[in-house]
């Protein structure tokens, strides 16, 4: 939105970009293939760029895509910018190297097989910035992660946040998601679907930040022999599941890029399933950073599917 000092916020450059990418694929439905966003997704950004301007930009409709002549003019506007931020970018390069420091960065385990974890592109790009900047990465549960960032041991993490520990950190930005289902063995699982999906008289793997979340899903409290078990380690989780003597919440990606997705079932998909947010967590205000670590910070905030609309 246009501020009172006349300046566009970060997201309608954003959408200034996509505006540029719909009327050079000439239209929504072919530019949902170079962006890769869904056309209610695009149709929405163009709809609010519009609102934040204040102006028509485009006839849409049976007749199809037609730029409006405001929507001409903001096209060579957003243009000449985009020309600008690429001098910028290029100016920039003869300073990169200036940059110095050594980053520690903590990492929640098992989301090497999360497709939209951003977290290796975002050190491939840290690393181009510089010849003189490393960093370090701990993988491990949230409480030992926790446990090192108290202790300014890590600069930064990358965690799943409960509702009752956000405020406890200086700056929390949200950077990624995962889902999670109920995942059975397969003979558990034929067993469970044979009685209408009933849980009666199993073990639960229910504990951590999403303890309430899995008991809403799951409606536990309609059964008086369902055994809930607080633990929310996935790796333990994974094991106990395999075992056939506990059902568990576990993170879809991670069952289905290996061989587990031949043992394992998700039950109800559709239905048991809930969303994980993955934040970039400082203990000490952003500004605190040191210049790499502030770097660092920036090239994977960059990268999160949240910056994408």
């Amino acid at each position: 939105m246009i501020n009172s000092t006349g300046k566009l916020d970060k997201r309608d450059l954003r959408r200034l970009e996509l505006f540029c990418e719909i009327v050079e694929q000439n239209g929504i439905s072919n530019a949902t293939h170079t962006t890769g966003l869904s056309q209610p997704v695009l149709s929405n950004q163009l709809i609010e760029l519009e609102k934040s301007l204040g102006i028509t930009l485009c006839k849409r409709g049976r007749s199809g895509f037609e730029l409006t002549s405001e929507g001409h003019t903001v096209y060579r506007y957003a243009n000449e910018l985009s020309s600008v931020l690429s001098d910028f970018s290029f100016k920039l390069k003869g300073v990169q190297s200036t940059l110095t420091g050594h980053v520690r960065v903590g990492v929640l385990d098992n989301t090497v097989t999360l497709k939209n974890n951003p977290i290796p592109q975002a050190i491939e790009n840290f690393y181009q910035l510089s010849n003189s900047v490393d960093i370090t990465l701990e993988v491990g549960d949230h409480t030992f992660l926790s446990d090192k960032l108290s202790k300014n041991q890590l600069d930064m993490m990358v965690v799943v946040l409960g509702e009752h520990n956000v405020n406890h950190y200086a700056h929390v930005q949200p950077l990624f998601y995962e889902k999670s289902r109920l995942f059975a063995r397969q003979d558990v699982a034929d067993e469970i679907i044979k009685k209408g999906y009933s849980l009666s008289g199993q073990r639960i793997n229910i504990g951590g930040y999403s303890a309430r979340i899995m008991q809403e899903i799951l409606r536990t409290e309609q059964y008086d022999d369902v055994k809930l078990i607080d633990g929310w380690n996935v790796e333990s989780g994974v094991i106990l599941t395999l075992a056939g003597t506990h059902l568990s919440f576990l993170p879809t990606h991670l069952i289905d890029n290996n061989h587990l997705q031949q043992q394992l079932v998700a039950l109800k998909p559709d239905q048991w399933v809930f969303s994980s947010e993955f934040s970039l967590v400082l203990k000490t205000p952003k500004n605190t950073l040191t210049p790499a670590a502030l770097a660092f910070y920036h090239c994977l905030a960059d990268l999160s599917p949240y910056n994408a609309i």
